[in-house]
């Protein structure tokens, strides 16, 4: 379908009503791939059969493409998106698939749950033997009554009504198995409701390779 869209928008490209009726389209499917990806991973979760493929990756190579679409969506939002990279030099052992898309739902909850021209920012840095990314926004916040639930699953669908749309409150759920299959974890801080919030992902540096570029 989304090829179909494609080759529609390039053959209307002088016909402005065809193409938002496309662009209408193009956001249905998004949204409609997405719900069917939630419960797939719902079900996953739910069995503990969610299934990881670990080889030694380069931390920048995980984030370029989870954060390519945070920008274009925050773009979109007139949102302010701002990225610091301590150590590009940074290697863990894991999933890219799985661990790309736990940053990837860190960073659509942030423009998600954040206004239009707020702000995000992501972090990533070396602290001992982990890698820490937090995503930091200042956008709706998180209730102190929903906080120790945030990473269950369907918890965030009632964060609330109206920033719900587009997803069953699964990501957060996601984020919290792929964080722990990989011997890591996900936390999440906020002084209440609209005072933004933090979500922190920490993950095992693969040692040997930090070993192996140190001077003997």
């Amino acid at each position: 379908m989304q090829l179909a869209i494609h080759l529609i928008r390039r053959a209307s490209a002088d016909r402005p009503e065809v193409l938002r009726s496309i662009d209408m389209l193009d956001r249905q499917i998004t949204q409609t791939s997405r719900l069917a990806e939630d419960l797939m991973d719902a079900t996953r979760i739910d069995r503990g059969v969610l299934r990881v493929s670990k080889v030694s990756i380069d931390v920048v190579a995980v984030l370029a493409a989870p954060l390519t679409a945070a920008a274009l969506a925050a773009g979109q939002r007139g949102q302010t998106l701002t990225v610091q990279i301590a150590d590009r030099a940074l290697r863990i052992e894991g999933d890219p698939v799985r661990l790309a898309q736990a940053v990837n739902n860190l960073l659509h909850n942030a423009v998600k749950y954040t206004p239009e021209n707020g702000c995000i920012a992501m972090n990533v840095l070396a602290d001992g033997k982990d890698l820490v990314v937090s995503v930091k926004d200042n956008g709706l916040g998180i209730s102190g009554a929903l906080l120790p639930h945030i990473f269950e699953l369907f918890a965030q669908s009632s964060r609330t009504i109206a920033a719900s749309a587009g997803g069953l409150g699964v990501g957060l759920a996601v984020v919290k198995a792929v964080a722990e299959s990989h011997g890591g974890t996900v936390s999440a801080t906020s002084a209440g409701p609209g005072t933004g919030s933090e979500f922190t992902l920490r993950l095992p540096i693969l040692l040997e390779r930090r070993m192996a570029h140190e001077p003997a």
